[in-house]
């Protein structure tokens, strides 16, 4: 049997253990009343914290990662040579957030791109109607005024620091497929250009490529395939015209042709195929065909001066294009 004094400590221990269960069912209990006004206190803090923290989506830093956002987003697209559009930089970098100016936007990216990068975005010019259909549709749409919606970049370097290596090539692959590919682009839109009113028929630029030994193959690629690309790229555009017995089709100059190699790339290549036996009225008769014409100031003798090129209407000529396909046709060949 146990002793008086182990049954005496054993009751002491027993009444310890209660008086702390006591003790904490108490302090549970204080808890539990303290708790509705600790919520509402960390409620009031969190709030607070939200106030002092800036709103992401409102605060001038949103704006500049959409404007960081719209950067990458050009590059890429250029990258693939691929057309800017206003839909795409709606879509894919401002998205559905309300409050945000597209024009500041695009301002602030623009800025970027040409302190940075040494390029800048630049409009393309809308597709010209030249069917009755487009013709017609134009007309319904007239009185609307529409805003710029493609771009493509440009460079805006000095041109001894247009070379491969600080401007590499785009998506086509290496350098020389790149060079190639350029070549047969700028050949191509310069005879359409320099044809008479800017278009030429289908049959006429495939006899000018067989002249060129690339009827079936560019080197490249299949001249099918070729063709495919640069309208994707938007240097040339198929325009199809159909009556009740016939059915007509021309190709002429796209919205990147025009921008990217221009009058001045066509004037450049065709001095450069003439070389030294260029004739005395070949500038003349390719700002004819390309639709230029020369402003005359008169002097102190009151004499016409040629002071610069301008554009103008003015009607075709297809000289330069025959020189121009004989004399290259004629150097492959050599």
């Amino acid at each position: 049997m146990p002793s008086a004094a182990r049954r005496r400590r054993t009751a002491q221990e027993d009444e310890s253990e209660e008086d702390e269960e006591r003790s904490q069912a108490q302090s549970t209990q204080r808890n539990r009343r303290r708790a509705p006004q600790s919520e509402d206190d960390s409620e009031e803090e969190l709030q607070e914290e939200d106030e002092e923290m800036p709103d992401v989506d409102a605060e001038p830093n949103s704006q500049d990662q959409l404007v960081k956002k719209l950067v990458r987003y050009a590059l890429a697209c250029e990258y693939q040579r691929l057309p800017i559009r206003r839909t795409g930089i709606t879509e894919k970098v401002i998205g559905k957030q309300r409050g945000n100016n597209f024009k500041q936007i695009f301002a602030a990216a623009q800025d970027q791109l040409r302190t940075k990068f040494g390029m800048e975005m630049l409009e393309l010019p809308g597709k010209e109607k030249v069917t009755m259909k487009e013709k017609r549709a134009a007309l319904k749409t007239k009185g609307g005024s529409k805003s710029t919606t493609s771009w493509i970049l440009t460079t805006i370097l000095p041109p001894e620091y247009r070379v491969a290596e600080i401007m590499p090539p785009s998506i086509i692959g290496s350098e020389e497929e790149e060079a190639a590919y350029m070549g047969i682009c700028s050949v191509i839109v310069s005879l359409i250009s320099l044809s008479s009113g800017g278009e030429l028929p289908d049959h006429k630029l495939m006899n000018y490529l067989e002249r060129f030994n690339s009827g079936k193959n560019t080197g490249i690629d299949t001249t099918a395939a070729t063709l495919a690309r640069m309208i994707k790229h938007g240097y040339i555009y198929k325009s199809v015209e159909k009556s009740a017995d016939d059915e007509t089709t021309h190709w002429r100059v796209g919205p990147r042709g025009k921008v990217e190699i221009g009058n001045s790339g066509i004037q450049g290549l065709v001095r450069e195929v003439y070389g030294e036996s260029a004739p005395d009225d070949l500038e003349k008769r390719m700002q004819r065909s390309l639709g230029m014409e020369v402003r005359k100031v008169p002097n102190k003798g009151n004499e016409n001066v040629e002071e610069e090129d301008t554009e103008g209407e003015a009607p075709g000529n297809e000289d330069p294009v025959q020189g121009t396909a004989r004399r290259a046709n004629g150097r492959r060949r050599g």
